[in-house]
């Protein structure tokens, strides 16, 4: 019977961020996604030159909204566009900006599940608000906006950051580990149940390039 792969803790003293972590690498860069519904599958792989026109109308799933606090850096208005398209089935989100608010699009369903409003400033934008939720209607405030973090700095931004984890799955490390490429595929390395001390990120914010 093959063993499931091990999933390394990771101690607050050896990580970068200094929090303990899981190493979910393992599962993050060897599992293959699969889909019985072929709708999945073409959705997933659907967003091409998408430039998040398609959902600029749209509401999320569930409408609750809380305040945020994120900052991040843009060498200039920060255009539409899409910030992050995902090109295989194991990326589990699109993201777009669309005038002042950045949408989180889930790949394989097309859906709509947060949208960030964004407060331009001269050299930074500030997330003020997010309405929606990613898991279910009563996460935790904190953990919806530690998710839109993460998406933006290891998708958008591409830097290696922890994957924010729900209370008690670390209990599992392997049930965190296939969690976390359930939710965020192959872009999750690494993940924690702590808030991780969030300095602005140095890479600036801006949209892809469409026009190569």
């Amino acid at each position: 019977m093959k063993q499931p792969p091990e999933i390394p803790w990771v101690e607050a003293a050896d990580s970068p961020w200094g929090v303990r972590m899981l190493d979910v690498r393992t599962v993050a860069e060897n599992m293959i996604s699969t889909s019985s519904d072929p709708q999945c599958a073409a959705n997933a792989i659907s967003f091409g030159r998408d430039d998040g026109s398609a959902f600029a109308a749209e509401k999320p799933i569930v409408s609750r909204t809380i305040k945020a606090h994120l900052r991040y850096r843009v060498d200039g208005p920060l255009a539409d566009g899409a910030l992050f398209l995902p090109w295989v089935m194991e990326q589990k989100w699109a993201i777009f900006h669309r005038q002042g608010r950045i949408l989180f699009v889930r790949s394989w369903t097309r859906q709509l599940h947060a949208v960030a409003t964004v407060e331009a400033h001269e050299d930074y934008v500030e997330i003020t608000e997010i309405e929606g939720v990613f898991t279910s209607v009563d996460e935790d405030p904190a953990f919806t906006e530690r998710v839109v973090d993460f998406l933006l700095r290891s998708h958008a931004l591409r830097y290696l950051y922890p994957a924010p984890l729900p209370p008690g799955i670390e209990e599992s490390p392997q049930e965190a580990a296939l969690w976390c490429f359930q939710m965020f595929g192959n872009r999750a390395h690494c993940a924690t149940k702590e808030p991780v001390v969030r300095e602005i990120p140095e890479r600036p914010l801006r949209c892809l390039d469409m026009t190569s």
